[in-house]
């Protein structure tokens, strides 16, 4: 069965969100002088959707292959459609967060995901609760930082983290009753090493139609 790998393994999605908070504690200023989280960033040997799994792939669509990762310019060789390979490692890099525009008021307290099924440090800190109650006007934005699987959204506004359920419309998906609409979607690149037939190199997996990714299949 073939796939267009753009979802995050539940496992992987654990290894996404510890890279977040290492990158979050480096942003430890008051929060007057707090910035949005900084991108890139990468989480090495992540498998990023659901049932993910490496090993024997076949693309359905043109691959470059690259010396390295994010490779760019002219590639070692093409992987054909209907081409086999194995792929044996991957890092998965985050190069933009999403962004939320606030068009009515809101608190983030108010869509906090279900406690009781969240990670420890989920859906937020005791401490992050007030900074959470404060209201959001119309032109805030609100920093989408990924997903927490069966559990909610992770996001980020003034200098604190949350875990929510979606409170936002997205193109293609209007709801006029929502009282945020997401105007930037998050920015994703998957580089796996692949070995085809003794030739290896990096592709760039996200967004593409592979077959062989998905052991729930």
């Amino acid at each position: 069965m073939r796939r267009v790998v753009r979802r995050t393994h539940p496992k992987s999605k654990a290894v996404l969100l510890r890279s977040v908070a290492v990158l979050l504690a480096c942003c430890s200023a008051p929060l007057a002088a707090q910035r949005p989280p900084r991108t890139p960033f990468v989480a090495r040997g992540a498998c990023p959707f659901e049932c993910c799994q490496l090993g024997a792939w076949v693309t359905h669509d043109p691959l470059p292959v690259f010396d390295h990762e994010r490779g760019s310019g002219a590639s070692l060789f093409v992987l054909q459609p209907s081409q086999g390979f194995r792929a044996d490692s991957a890092d998965f890099y985050t190069l933009a967060f999403g962004l939320i525009l606030v068009r009515r008021p809101l608190r983030l307290a108010d869509y906090l995901a279900e406690a009781e099924a969240a990670p420890p440090s989920s859906p937020a800190p005791a401490e992050s609760l007030p900074a959470l109650r404060q209201p959001l006007a119309p032109g805030d934005t609100v920093y989408l930082i990924g997903e927490v699987s069966e559990v909610g959204e992770q996001v980020w506004s003034h200098g604190r983290t949350a875990t929510v359920n979606s409170f936002w419309s997205e193109p293609g998906l209007e709801n006029a009753n929502a009282p945020a609409i997401l105007v930037r979607p998050i920015t994703h690149e998957w580089w796996v090493h692949i070995n085809a037939q003794g030739r290896r190199g990096w592709i760039q997996a996200w967004g593409r139609h592979l077959e062989g990714t998905d052991a729930c299949s």
